[in-house]
């Protein structure tokens, strides 16, 4: 397992996506036993016993990936990169993977052009009874396109011992990372490379591996993927639970600080952990992760958790869930239409989070009283923030940047503090929030947590945790715009920290040391905005963008600058879902130009930019879809007897487009391709 987990994600990136059809099936024999030193003596014609074995007993881990050159090919002809490029890095990364494996005298890229890379890859892992430190097996196969050509490539580099008919282990005692053996295989491909940790990982789980695997009926998914967990479960469940027993003793013995509350509070939270891992032992079945790839709708990637009961709160958490799903809310569509990204929610239950606050804020009001923070109201008041007013109703995020003003010729060298908003406009950009609540108990919550921040008494301990009060920004409620109507509310958040010397600054001269030191500040806002039955939250840097998207989304608002009138977004107005949305690469790329271009003016950054820089910059510039492609996310919930909840994620054709540009502009700036 210790090679075979980081080879994994290796397994699934590698390929070759230019392999020409397979041989015959040719095939191998079944048994357990250890290698033992021998010459070599492979048949040049043998006929191998092919027949099917049984899946292993308590197997907890199989991934297949049914045909990893199309998949590649596919991913390749959506990012709109040339075929010849793809192939040569499929096989230099091909090469990467089995250097990994075998032994370093063996010529993996010689080794790499027998991969049958249209042949299925698979990675199985079983549990041990005769490992008493319960120590899994693991093995991973690959395809290979003939076995003698396999067998010439091994054994130009090392010695092959045949362990079993139609099974020969690769290498003696030269140095390896992994144990690897080739066998005579059933499917498509005529041979295997079988690799595990140990020789007695391979030779248990290699003929199910080389004889069965094999020969299953086609995955309907290009990549299939699952843990079990109930053989875990059969197996460990017991001593687990056993073990479980002790932790609000451990956490006791090892957490507690003489405060009765706190203690007691922390004795609660052991003991519902205690018995939501339990449950959760007794409902867990598997975890699945499935990936699809076309040249239409191109990468679809799922996830999901499949249990087996409901008795763990996780399980009740996914059926409210489940009954909560439909398709985005009204509000949704109020967003405005240029958004980057936008999610929505359909609300939660409170009373499933109620007994989680309620221990939370009886351990931070007892740990303050402990510390002799504060008096009693201001630790009460700062525990009360973690009443969280949790949405039972719809709500929505959507995140944005401002856009760009007219280029125009600015006068004079830019002071720190402009280059330092214009750099923020594209980290921070603008954030709405709307929830189908009404104002009031959102607008409280934040006085609340503006009051309890600006404590002296819970603000004067903090240098005994080596915190300057005065390093902190300030927070504090301004006059709300008037725009914003009578239920709202104004914040604003203000950084201040002194500006860095920069070289040939003549404030770091010792002439100037008894000046003020210049100051380098950054201001944050965040409006509130309440109607009859909504309430809307900004945050940001550009307080006047904030408005105007404000203005966008209120009740009455012209559709066509929200959501509504944005196309490609109709599957979430058709699906059933408990939560989902989009979102596109514009808060990477949109981040990096605002950056790349303002350090890029004369005089704004205390070096010049590399050229990289600049063609990087370009080439965000020149992107065929600007960033603007829609990734699909999407959470899908089951209730019932066996619950299960899925992730689901949608990269769309225009994102893989503008990914492939990025790509083959680096590769041109490294000089691997031409222009």
């Amino acid at each position: 397992m210790r090679t075979l987990l980081p080879i994994a994600p290796l397994v699934l990136m590698a390929g070759s996506l230019a392999c020409g059809p397979s041989p015959a099936p040719v095939a191998p024999t079944a048994g357990q036993s250890e290698v033992k030193a021998g010459p070599a003596q492979v048949a040049v014609s043998p006929a191998f016993d092919l027949s099917p074995v049984a899946e292993p007993a308590d197997v907890v881990g199989v991934l297949r990936w049914s045909n990893p050159a199309a998949t590649l090919s596919s991913i390749a002809t959506c990012a709109g990169l040339p075929p010849a490029l793809a192939e040569t890095g499929a096989q230099a990364f091909s090469s990467g993977v089995l250097s990994e494996l075998v032994s370093p005298s063996i010529d993996t890229d010689q080794l790499a052009t027998v991969l049958a890379l249209d042949a299925p890859v698979h990675l199985i892992v079983a549990l041990d009874d005769s490992s008493k430190r319960g120590k899994p097996v693991a093995a991973v196969s690959f395809g290979l396109t003939s076995l003698e050509r396999a067998r010439g490539a091994l054994e130009a580099g090392a010695s092959l011992t045949e362990v079993k008919p139609g099974m020969w282990k690769i290498g003696g005692k030269e140095p390896s990372s992994s144990s690897c053996f080739l066998a005579a295989s059933a499917g498509s491909a005529p041979a295997r490379l079988l690799c595990g940790d140990r020789d007695r990982d391979v030779t248990a789980l290699g003929p199910y591996l080389a004889r069965t695997l094999p020969t299953l009926a086609p995955e309907a998914r290009d990549l299939h993927g699952e843990v079990r967990f109930v053989p875990l479960s059969a197996k460990f469940g017991g001593m687990a639970k056993q073990q479980l027993g002790g932790l609000p003793i451990l956490a006791q013995s090892q957490l507690s600080i003489g405060q009765p509350q706190f203690d007691r509070a922390l004795t609660d939270a052991a003991t519902g952990v205690q018995q939501e891992l339990e449950a959760l032992i007794n409902d867990a079945s598997k975890a699945v992760v499935d990936l699809q790839v076309d040249n239409q709708s191109c990468v679809n990637f799922t996830a999901a958790l499949e249990l087996r009961g409901q008795s763990s709160w996780v399980a009740k958490t996914m059926a409210d869930r489940a009954n909560r799903a439909a398709a985005a809310p009204t509000l949704y569509w109020r967003a405005p239409k240029d958004s980057a990204g936008a999610f929505f929610d359909h609300g939660y239950d409170p009373a499933h989070y109620g007994g989680i606050l309620k221990t939370l804020r009886e351990m931070l009001e007892g740990w303050l009283e402990k510390e002799k923070i504060g008096k009693p109201a201001d630790r009460k008041a700062l525990a009360d923030l973690l009443s969280l007013p949790i949405n039972q109703g719809p709500s929505v995020s959507a995140h944005g940047y401002p856009d760009a003003p007219p280029a125009a010729a600015q006068a004079g060298k830019p002071t720190p503090n402009e280059v330092l908003d214009k750099v923020m406009g594209g980290f921070v950009g603008w954030n709405l929030f709307g929830f189908e609540e009404t104002p009031d108990a959102l607008i409280k919550y934040v006085k609340n947590a503006v009051t309890a921040y600006n404590t002296p008494g819970l603000r004067k301990r903090l240098p005994e945790i080596d915190i300057d009060p005065k390093d902190l920004p300030t927070v504090k409620t301004v006059q709300a715009p008037k725009e914003l109507g009578k239920s709202s509310l104004a914040v604003e958040i203000q950084i201040v920290h002194d500006l860095p010397p920069l070289d040939g600054d003549a404030s770091s001269t010792p002439a100037a040391k008894g000046k003020q030191k210049p100051k380098l500040t950054m201001t944050l806002h965040l409006l509130v905005m309440g109607e009859e039955k909504t309430t809307w939250v900004a945050f940001g840097n550009d307080k006047g963008d904030l408005l105007r998207r404000l203005a966008t989304v209120k009740a009455g608002a012209p559709a066509a600058a929200t959501l509504a009138s944005r196309p490609g977004l109709e599957k979430l107005k058709t699906g059933k879902f408990a939560w989902g949305g989009f979102s596109t690469l514009a808060p990477i790329t949109r981040t990096f130009q605002s950056v790349l271009s303002t350090l890029d003016q004369p005089g704004a950054a205390p070096v010049t930019l590399p050229r990289e820089a600049r063609i990087f910059g370009d080439a965000l510039a020149k992107l065929p879809h600007k960033g603007e492609g829609l990734m699909f996310v999407t959470t899908q919930q089951q209730g019932g007897a066996a619950p299960r909840a899925e992730i689901s994620i949608n990269v769309s054709k225009p994102v893989l487009e503008d990914i492939g540009a990025l790509v083959a502009a680096g590769l041109r700036m490294a000089g691997i391709t031409k222009p």
